[in-house]
């Protein structure tokens, strides 16, 4: 099981990482977070064309904004058959996971009960806050003999759909599961999604938008979607009598946004909704990884599905001065040869 210590040590190693490559533009090594999108210019005309209709000169409230809402609305109903009970939005993930962690506080919650991984600024976030944070699985989803021992009692429940760092989505099977254990104990799930709606088949439901909708909070980061990360842009799906309460903490801690983010707010609801950016992104990667693994450059006992992040042993030969992000980034302490690889990272030319 993930313990104290391990989360000590996977804090520590991402701060000594991001002081060592920064957290901006220097993060563009082979297990990096910098990605090069070919299609960013049509990002940035279709930003700008949306800009021009917003008063910079105001302040920028994103919940305000009936446009930005009807379109996230008019996604979710396409593409997974289920209008959001409420959406609260946020200028990306980061903002909106602490804020879901100080409303928790506010209400009085201390322990929370999560399945690993989690992303490490959630993991700060519930340590800063003073939360106990316990555990319910000894390995990650997409490993061979995973199982959860799930509390039997109302409880808050967080996990990371899919597993980002190995590009693996959650089962369905799996997910109602979660599903029925969610119904009976009448808890609450914290989904950080962050990384859905980039299946490699292709835009499809997510099956986390099955989950009950009266308790489940599901974080969702167009940014990381359409791989345009200098815009600051995510928002959550959340229950109706839950939005205005969490929408009230955002407020407090990060007051108003940028024009530019609503700006991206509205392009990327109509982007994710057409589809064809992500698409387009998707089977690029997906056609890099099938390349990589042909030619021996990489390999792994599991097919990624998702994202543009992988874990696979790197078979190419690598200078071995080079920073690669193993398991213990991610509460993960099997697999001890392999490694995140970035499938959009400038530095992808090195297995290649």
């Amino acid at each position: 099981m993930v313990d104290d210590l391990s989360v000590s040590l996977l804090l520590k190693r991402h701060a000594e990482l991001e002081a060592l490559y920064d957290d901006g533009n220097n993060g563009n090594f082979l297990s990096g977070w910098q990605c090069e999108n070919p299609w960013v210019a049509s990002i940035h005309d279709g930003v700008k064309a949306e800009r021009g209709t917003i008063d910079a000169g105001k302040y920028v409230y994103l919940e305000d904004d009936l446009n930005l809402r009807e379109r996230f609305v008019a996604f979710h109903l396409n593409i997974d058959g289920v209008a959001p009970e409420a959406l609260l939005f946020g200028e990306g993930s980061t903002s909106l996971l602490f804020s879901l962690c100080a409303w928790l506080r506010e209400r009085g919650i201390e322990e929370v009960f999560y399945i690993p991984p989690l992303y490490f600024t959630l993991h700060y976030a519930l340590r800063l806050l003073g939360f106990q944070a316990r555990p319910v699985a000894a390995k990650h989803a997409f490993e061979e003999g995973f199982t959860v021992n799930l509390p039997p009692k109302r409880c808050v429940l967080l996990f990371s759909d899919p597993v980002w760092y190995a590009g693996m989505s959650l089962h369905r099977d799996f997910v109602m599961r979660i599903d029925s254990w969610q119904r009976r104990t009448q808890s609450l799930v914290i989904v950080d999604g962050s990384f859905q709606y980039m299946n490699w088949c292709g835009l499809q439901m997510e099956s986390t938008a099955l989950l009950t909708s009266r308790s489940t909070v599901r974080i969702i980061c167009p940014t990381k979607a359409l791989a345009a990360h200098g815009y600051r842009f995510a928002y959550a799906v959340a229950p109706a009598d839950l939005g205005p309460e969490i929408t009230s903490v955002y407020s407090r801690v990060y007051g108003s946004a940028s024009a530019d983010s609503l700006a991206f707010g509205r392009f990327a609801a109509t982007a994710m909704g057409l589809g064809d950016i992500t698409r387009s992104l998707m089977s690029f990667v997906k056609d890099r990884h099938t390349r990589l693994r042909q030619n021996r450059r990489i390999d792994a006992p599991w097919c990624p599905d998702s994202g543009y992040f992988v874990f696979e042993r790197v078979l190419a030969p690598i200078d071995s001065k080079s920073a690669m992000m193993d398991g213990s980034y991610f509460d993960q302490p099997r697999y001890k040869d392999h490694r995140r690889i970035n499938l959009l990272s400038p530095s992808i030319s090195r297995l290649e």
